[in-house]
């Protein structure tokens, strides 16, 4: 049945996608040294820490990081929309810029790729790099709006020909709708960026 959704909005993004006007898309740096606020430390479970960055047009942007996992959220009350409590399952990190995907000048969304580190006795040996890890990317888009701020889904960077099409295209087409009671979904092929190994 998970397949079915999959294979399903997959199937409508490449329908719709030729007919829905071009999101514009614009770019902010994230860097947690330079352009990000530390807001708290927790010393006490590894080392943990959160940051406030400012975002396109000044929309503030939640970090957080613990257990070698990064979470990212947006707006006002960023630390409190459920993206806060996302993240990816294998061990990741942030890649420095966040495309903010405007409708009508107005922030709809935005993509960030995630790197991974997958362990070679989940990725396979044949996949592993020299040092023992397959390192993934993954495009993690999320939609934007009080309350509703939570991760679409997620494309495998080094699985799909144009990750970054297949991104925008997703956002375009479904932030503003999407249930953040449902989980992500993996956009496109592949998914051992994410640890997904069938």
């Amino acid at each position: 049945m998970l397949k079915k959704f999959e294979t399903f909005i997959a199937a409508i993004i490449g329908i719709f996608a030729c007919n829905v006007a071009l999101a514009e898309s614009v770019y902010s740096t994230l860097d947690l040294s330079e352009t990000c606020e530390v807001q708290n430390t927790y010393d006490e479970i590894g080392g943990s820490a959160s940051w406030v960055c400012q975002g396109y047009g000044g929309v503030p942007v939640y970090v957080a990081e613990g257990d070698l996992r990064f979470f990212v959220s947006f707006g006002e009350v960023a630390e409190s929309e459920p993206a806060a409590g996302q993240t990816l399952g294998p061990w990741n990190r942030l890649g420095p810029t966040i495309e903010w995907v405007l409708e009508e000048g107005i922030p709809v969304a935005t993509i960030l790729r995630w790197y991974t580190d997958i362990p070679a006795d989940i990725a396979g040996e044949d996949k592993a790099d020299a040092d023992g890890v397959y390192h993934g990317e993954v495009l993690v888009i999320t939609q934007l709006g009080k309350g509703r701020t939570c991760h679409i889904g997620y494309v495998d960077a080094r699985s799909n020909k144009n990750p970054n099409k297949l991104a925008r295209d997703a956002a375009g087409l479904l932030a503003g709708i999407w249930d953040c009671t449902t989980s992500p979904k993996l956009l496109g092929g592949g998914g051992l960026s994410l640890g997904l190994t069938d």
